[in-house]
């Protein structure tokens, strides 16, 4: 029980932080979006009054271990290369006073995250260490404190941030129709012991969610625009998390999805996305821009697997 308050509380401070963002930067989409989460989520805590104590409330299977190999290896190699990276960079800019420590603390404090989020079975914290994810990316991007990072990192904050609405309305929905903290059990989501005719409509909600964080189209410009940041942060951000947040979640929900028209739909998002930014990729001058397009078109080829749903292409999923 006190891990969950503390977990609320931390979602409101960082609510909190995105509306202040939105103020400070005059970005009407990053507040709008900031409320639209803070106020379902006040509703959930306050008028709906919700206990949620799932158990267990981490689940570790093939899938997550596949995920924290991934996570744990890729992110180390990244964070050891930025140490040298960052120094030059910081000589590069003649920056009076170095930001390297904070900077090495928003990938670590990513990758943690990011393992909490693989691990989580209870919606809610799910919910949480997502928020972590974007809070991160976006410190991250606006790194520098260039105006371009600055408008950059906004651009990603809020295209998430409509992600993050779309959760809270899938864990309220979840929560009232099926009758309480049990429904919010990724295990039972994905088990079939759900009922209901509507039960796709916060699993599509959860899908939408994974697709504005692994950058499938028209969410594509925020991984574009994150290329800004130093190159540590990019190898993060197309490796071994944000991007691969999104999979993972699209891939965890697919028993929930599989035989319906939603599964149809998420394939053929995947593979529309898989097609476009191939095309664009091939079309580009800069090396950076290449690895951005060719980045997505690989999300969305697992995206397009992940919607196919036959026990071979989520392995091809899983693979790729």
């Amino acid at each position: 029980v006190h891990w969950g308050l503390l977990i609320t509380v931390l979602d409101y401070a960082i609510l909190i932080f995105y509306v202040y963002i939105g103020f400070s930067l005059r970005n009407w989409l990053v507040l709008i979006f900031a409320l639209t989460q803070i106020i379902p989520l006040a509703y959930f805590e306050f008028v709906m009054k919700a206990h949620i104590e799932v158990t267990p409330a981490f689940v570790v299977d093939h899938l997550a271990l596949v995920m924290t190999l991934v996570i744990s290896i890729i992110g180390s190699l990244v964070c050891i290369y930025a140490i040298r990276y960052m120094y030059d960079h910081e000589h590069h800019l003649h920056l009076e006073k170095s930001k390297q420590s904070r900077f090495l603390f928003w990938l670590v404090l990513f990758l943690g995250a990011m393992n909490g989020l693989v691990f989580a079975n209870n919606l809610v914290w799910l919910y949480f260490f997502w928020e972590v994810t974007t809070l991160c990316c976006y410190q991250l991007i606006s790194h520098d404190r260039t105006e371009i990072a600055i408008k950059n990192a906004a651009r990603a904050l809020w295209m998430n941030a409509t992600g993050g609405t779309a959760f809270i309305c899938a864990i309220i929905y979840l929560y009232s129709t099926q009758g309480g903290a049990a429904a919010l059990s990724m295990q039972n989501i994905i088990g079939g012991t759900l009922q209901g005719s509507l039960i796709l409509l916060p699993v599509a909600l959860l899908c939408y969610t994974g697709c504005t964080k692994a950058a499938q189209m028209p969410f594509q410009t925020w991984l574009l625009g994150a290329m800004v940041a130093p190159t540590p942060v990019s190898a993060l951000l197309h490796s071994s998390t944000m991007v691969k947040a999104g999979v993972y979640l699209v891939l965890r929900l697919a028993p929930a999805f599989a035989g319906t028209y939603l599964s149809t739909i998420i394939a053929m998002v995947g593979a529309f996305t898989f097609f476009a930014t191939s095309a664009l990729a091939i079309s580009q001058t800069t090396g950076k821009r290449v690895l951005a397009y060719s980045t997505i078109a690989n999300l969305g080829l697992i995206i397009a697997c992940a919607g196919i749903n036959t026990p071979l292409a989520i392995a091809a999923a899983i693979l790729l």
